[in-house]
């Protein structure tokens, strides 16, 4: 019998973990990662100011955090079938409705970002982890976890390109519904695979040890009223806050590669976001690997160390070679959020608590998601360059990672004192 369950649990990841696959390739890799794509075409075609479509993104980031909030709640309570297909539907049909845009339009784009904020949030980032944390156990959850959030860079690098094609050939709203159709490609596996707890469907996690297995509230770990009023937690959500600060730059790359390198450049800067997704998926890939073995503190630290190194190197760079080389690398901050933060926060409380206490985590991610754009533009209007920017980014990197690693001594302390078994 034990046998036979072990089969299924593992036939049943694996399902889960192809769903999550292509729920951050069609989701997270179509609506943000490839949002570059509609950037360049429909606020022209429409006749609306950069500024009014680009309100959809700010909408979008402070909605989100109300979004990944009531994940915490909702998921745990109506299941992740019900939550995340819900989630799906709302999304495709936000995509749809930007195909009603005119010149008219401009609160329009913030209603549909808001909302977009409300069901993204919910598993453009969440949702993939939690899963995957629940059916996958510590010592093999960091590889698949990494091949799954890579598929989110997978989707960057891929879509933009298909997206433009096809805006040109048959007209741009047709690109948002092939957008839209993408995100119901999620609902095949929401609708069939999707559990947030293994024990609900008398399964168990893949490659979990014995203590691994059980139900969500009998899993080893700190109890949320025992994790949360602690220093180790505060700690744990500043770090994961200043992690997101990193991200906002992506959107800056192309615009610093023609402010260097001049108008004539800006068929270049476009091949840059091709490099960073590229270091992306290879930091999800490999990242994912070395946390199972090496562990997420010293991951995060090598992580942050390359992050800083590009910061001061964009600050510098003035040719293509070295812009496309930091692209690359800069890339592979991505990782921090997407695999650093759902590690760190399992391995400071364990599992008993890990979908409040990520959730909370990934509220902060999206505070600063949303707020670092504003910040790198308000600079670059004061100095008319980047390089102070990207300077700014490496200070709040290296005090990013001093938080984050000084998080693990009160850590230790909250385990020893509130660990249930």
């Amino acid at each position: 019998m034990s046998t036979d369950i072990d089969a299924r649990s593992k036939k049943r990841a694996m399902l889960v973990f192809v769903g999550c696959c292509v729920m951050q390739a069609c989701g997270l890799g179509t609506v943000l990662n490839s949002s570059s794509a509609f950037f360049a075409i429909v606020p022209a075609a429409v006749g609306v100011d950069m500024g009014v479509f680009a309100m959809w993104i700010t909408c979008y980031g402070i909605a989100a955090l109300f979004g990944t909030f009531f994940a915490g709640i909702l998921i745990p309570k109506f299941g992740a079938r019900i939550v995340i297909s819900l989630d799906v539907v709302v999304t495709a049909l936000c995509v749809v409705a930007f195909t009603f845009a005119d010149a008219s339009w401009t609160w329009q784009f913030m209603a549909i970002g808001a909302v977009m904020g409300l069901t993204g949030g919910m598993y453009f980032l969440y949702a993939t982890p939690l899963l995957m944390g629940a059916w996958f156990g510590k010592k093999v959850l960091g590889r698949y976890l990494g091949i799954a959030q890579l598929m989110s860079g997978v989707g960057g690098a891929l879509f933009p390109l298909v997206f433009t094609s096809l805006s040109t050939v048959m007209g741009w709203q047709s690109a948002y519904y092939l957008n839209a159709i993408l995100l119901l490609c999620i609902l095949f596996f929401s609708l069939t695979v999707f559990c947030e707890d293994p024990a609900k469907i008398g399964l168990h996690a893949f490659g979990a040890e014995e203590d691994e297995m059980g139900e969500s509230k009998s899993l080893p770990g700190v109890p949320l009223k025992f994790a949360l009023p602690t220093l180790a937690f505060v700690l744990l959500f500043l770090g994961c806050m200043l992690s997101a600060f990193p991200g906002s730059f992506n959107s800056f790359v192309q615009a610093n590669a023609v402010e260097v390198l001049g108008p004539e450049a800006l068929i270049f800067s476009s091949t840059l976001m091709i490099a960073l997704q590229v270091g992306y998926i290879i930091a999800s890939l490999v990242g994912g690997i070395l946390v199972d073995k090496i562990g997420v503190r010293w991951l995060t630290v090598i992580l942050y160390a390359i992050l800083i190194v590009c910061y001061v190197s964009f600050s510098m760079a003035s040719t293509e070679l070295a812009l496309m080389v930091t692209a690359f690398f800069f890339g592979m901050n991505n990782a921090i959020v997407t695999i650093s933060v759902p590690m760190l926060a399992r391995e400071h409380f364990g599992m008993k608590a890990y979908d409040k206490i990520l959730s909370y985590c990934m509220m902060g991610v999206g505070l600063c998601g949303s707020m670092g754009a504003p910040v790198i533009g308000i600079i670059f209007d004061m100095t008319k360059t980047y390089s102070g920017s990207f300077l700014v980014g490496a200070v709040i990197a290296v005090v990013a990672i001093a938080i984050i690693l000084l998080s693990f001594v009160p850590a230790k302390k909250v385990r020893e004192a509130h660990w249930e078994a």
